[in-house]
């Protein structure tokens, strides 16, 4: 099959994601799988269509497939890193989180990080390569997205300690004395979203799933490592539809200011320590 004759096979499915470009759009896709010049499958006409390539492409504008899990491979905070179904994919916001925290490491002059939920480990690793003299650990109650973190880190070159552990629940005592700070980009999704939305359905739910309010997580810590969060300075992404009770739960740990993201959009709370 060529690329024209794909693009009449699928011109209305493809329309009816709102592309206003579909060549362009399947072009794309095809150069980022590929890794061949864009340039070079606009201009030629009869651009043929292998199998393999035919399944993938399917995969992606049919089954609403992540290209990232395709090519594994995802650009963020200017980094390569690594990704498949083990792990989230990173969403643009969580590069505020990251100038925030690094904002607030250098301004209190911090050495010892913590980050919750770590996934493919970007933060951690992001934190690592922009102030080497940290000193992180990455914490994942998943085992399988601990091995892609391990991935990331060599990928980088960098050294982070990864613990698989429930939040603090398998870190030792001397290790949470020394913390500094503590970054998270938690579960946050509400429950029913997924009944609602199929733009999630190949990512870990694990990762997402927070409760009917998107709150458990927060809850969590909240009941089970409360001094904890009174003595820790702590930094978390949420959502902008649920940040007030995120701030409820976390401010009568301490005093919590919100910042927005490049959207504009009110999504990060930072939990100071209770004096």
């Amino acid at each position: 099959m060529t690329l024209k004759e794909y693009l009449k096979k699928y011109k209305n499915i493809i329309t009816k994601k709102g592309i206003k470009n579909p060549l362009y759009f399947v072009a794309k896709i095809i150069s980022e799988i590929t890794n061949t010049n864009i340039t070079k499958i606009l201009i030629e006409k009869e651009y043929i269509l292998p199998e393999n390539l035919l399944h993938k492409l399917n995969k992606i504008i049919i089954e609403d497939y992540p290209l990232e899990y395709i090519t594994h491979k995802v650009i963020f905070y200017g980094y390569e890193f690594y990704v498949d179904e083990r792990v989230l994919i990173p969403r643009i916001e969580t590069e505020d989180l990251i100038k925030i925290a690094i904002n607030i490491i250098k301004d209190k002059h911090y050495k010892y990080i913590m980050d919750i939920g770590t996934g493919s480990g970007i933060i951690p690793i992001i934190l690592k390569k922009e102030l080497p003299y940290l000193n992180i650990y990455g914490v994942d109650i998943s085992k399988d997205a601990l091995e892609v973190s391990k991935i990331n880190a060599k990928k980088h070159n960098v050294s982070i300690n990864f613990i698989q552990s429930d939040i603090f629940n398998n870190i030792s005592e001397n290790i949470i004395n020394r913390l500094d700070f503590i970054i998270s980009n938690p579960p946050y999704v509400e429950t029913s979203f997924f009944e609602n939305s199929s733009s999630l359905k190949y990512e870990p739910k694990i990762a997402l799933e927070a409760g009917n309010d998107g709150q458990d997580f927060f809850r969590n810590i909240a009941n089970n490592y409360p001094e904890i969060l009174k003595a820790k300075h702590f930094l978390f992404e949420t959502t902008e539809f649920n940040i007030e009770k995120t701030v409820e739960i976390l401010s009568k740990f301490g005093k919590c200011n919100i910042y927005k993201d490049s959207f504009n959009f009110r999504r990060f709370v930072e939990k100071l320590h209770l004096n």
